[in-house]
């Protein structure tokens, strides 16, 4: 009945919903919707989570005309007449807008947490009798157990094209029963992939240390008890706080001890609420989830000197430096500003440090600010400078050694959160990829990733803002207005971020190393 009636399909505002026959999937019988689709829709579009169009218009449920005996009886022994009793349903008007009776509810979550009635007014679709349909004209995916992410609560790009060749080779329940007659067995149903390494550590919080106000030190050591994987100095981890918060922290510690990991994280009131998630609910003994260490922020280890200028929570990443380049005994300066002494986390593990006659603090309060010319005045060649902290900090750093000479791969940054940016205007322009040929359109309100990934193509995302540069790719050529915060000048000659950067030019076209 189903396959002939179709109204459901019709429908479904993100045409996830086959109108064409059975197949098969994960060894059962099933019409099988687009799955990513209707999470899409139903995650994106407002108020998209209560959507149940499917349920609400099928002439099966309690408002529909099979809710009367002999239309039921009908519709189950004379499935062909199908079409004509979807029409009868429309024609009744079973499954359009009802404002008494609803499949849901026209709320939303105010400032204050309350739930009230929307300002704007709802999103009212009625039903569409004319729109005509075809099983041919739809493109859906779907994710067997051979395309099924890994077991770990860690991200898992989907691949779309994959998910539609699956689609594609789904055969039918004839079909299938045609080759189990026939013995041949082997990838019949969909099997769940093996996944031999994980892309997470699973831990626990082994030390919780509140070390200034609103700055909390936090280290990991391995859930079996034994060694971390081992790591290397301006490292980061990916932190799964909870499901819907990861977050990147650099690497406090000492990258020569693998008995655990150490982070430290200040906790941002006015956030997005992953540290203040974290500053809440991790404590001695929890259990968690981290990725294994991810390093954007490589130290040079063959500078003659290197200075470490860490402001606020940026000095996490120069502690570790300071530790790799004491064990290579390399000549460096960690300098430490901060705004306040009592929010300046690390002071007493600094002072305790066998390289603390290295470390010199620049606390505004306490009248010591740091001059930055000062500071990096004498430049010689084979020189250094690696900054983190806020973006006026580290502005500051970076204008004080370029006015002292410091070429531009000898200054290094990191960044922890988004700069001020300019007013970009967004044009539409096109993508070529170089090995594979294909030529794709990327529209004002998409990044280079977003068509990416949507055409099946596989891209790492972690920031979305440019400064982690997990995105980065290849470029062949063609003008690029580079937005990112992660690439040299040089290094944009031949990469692109592609979470943020664009083609210079309206309609111009930029060619990948895809």
């Amino acid at each position: 009945f189903c396959e002939s009636c179709n109204k459901c399909a019709r429908e479904c505002p993100s045409g996830a919903i086959t109108s064409g026959p059975k197949l098969m999937f994960n060894g059962y019988e099933i019409w099988k919707s687009d799955s990513q689709k209707c999470t899409t829709y139903r995650v994106t579009n407002k108020g998209g989570a209560m959507c149940g169009r499917c349920m609400k218009t099928c002439p099966w449920n309690l408002e529909g005309i099979f809710a009367e005996k002999p239309f039921r009886w009908a519709a189950m022994h004379l499935p062909a007449a199908a079409p004509a009793l979807a029409r009868l349903d429309d024609r009744l008007g079973n499954g359009g807008l009802n404002d008494v009776k609803k499949w849901w509810w026209d709320i939303e979550v105010k400032e204050d947490g309350g739930y009230r009635a929307p300002a704007e007014p709802p999103n009212r679709r009625s039903l569409q009798p004319d729109l005509d349909l075809k099983y041919a004209d739809q493109t859906l995916a779907v994710y067997p157990a051979t395309l099924a992410p890994h077991p770990w609560p860690y991200p898992f790009p989907m691949d779309r094209e994959a998910g539609i060749a699956a689609y594609q080779a789904m055969i039918t329940p004839d079909e299938y029963k045609a080759r189990l007659a026939r013995g041949e067995t082997v990838g019949l149903a969909h099997e769940y992939p093996s996944f031999a390494d994980a892309p997470v550590i699973e831990a626990r919080i082994s030390k919780v240390e509140a070390m200034a106000n609103g700055v909390t030190k936090y280290e990991f050591t391995a859930h079996d008890g034994g060694l971390m994987p081992p790591w290397t100095a301006g490292a980061h981890l990916d932190v799964v706080v909870t499901p819907e918060f990861l977050r990147q922290y650099s690497m406090s510690g000492n990258p020569a001890d693998r008995s655990a990991y150490q982070i430290g994280v200040l906790r941002e009131d006015a956030g997005r609420g992953g540290s203040k998630m974290l500053h809440r609910i991790f404590t001695p003994g929890r259990r968690v989830f981290l990725s294994k260490p991810i390093n954007h922020f490589e130290l040079d280890e063959t500078a003659s000197k290197t200075f470490l200028m860490g402001g606020g929570i940026g000095i996490t990443p120069m502690i570790a430096f300071a530790h790799r380049l004491h064990a290579l005994g390399a000549e460096f300066e960690l300098h430490y500003s901060a705004s306040r002494k009592d929010g300046a986390g690390y002071l007493d593990d600094l002072a305790a440090m066998p390289w603390a006659g290295r470390v010199h603090l620049h606390l505004s309060d306490q009248g010591s600010r740091a001059d930055l010319d000062a500071v990096l005045a004498g430049y010689r060649p084979g020189w250094h400078v690696y900054t983190c902290g806020p973006d006026r900090y580290m502005t500051g750093v970076i204008e004080a050694a370029t006015r002292q000479g410091y070429p531009e791969e000898a200054r290094h940054l990191e960044y922890f959160s988004v700069p001020e940016q300019p007013e970009y205007v967004n044009h539409p322009f096109s993508i070529s990829l170089a090995r594979s040929g294909r030529t794709l359109a990327v529209p004002v309100d998409k990044s280079i990733a977003d068509v990416l990934i949507e055409n099946g193509i596989p891209v790492d995302l972690k920031c979305s803002d440019g400064i982690c540069g997990v995105c980065k790719c290849g470029l062949v050529d063609g003008a690029v207005e580079h937005r990112d915060f992660v690439l040299s000048k040089a290094q944009r000659a031949h990469q692109i971020i592609t979470c943020q950067s664009r083609a210079a030019e309206d309609g111009g076209t930029i060619t990948l190393d895809l």
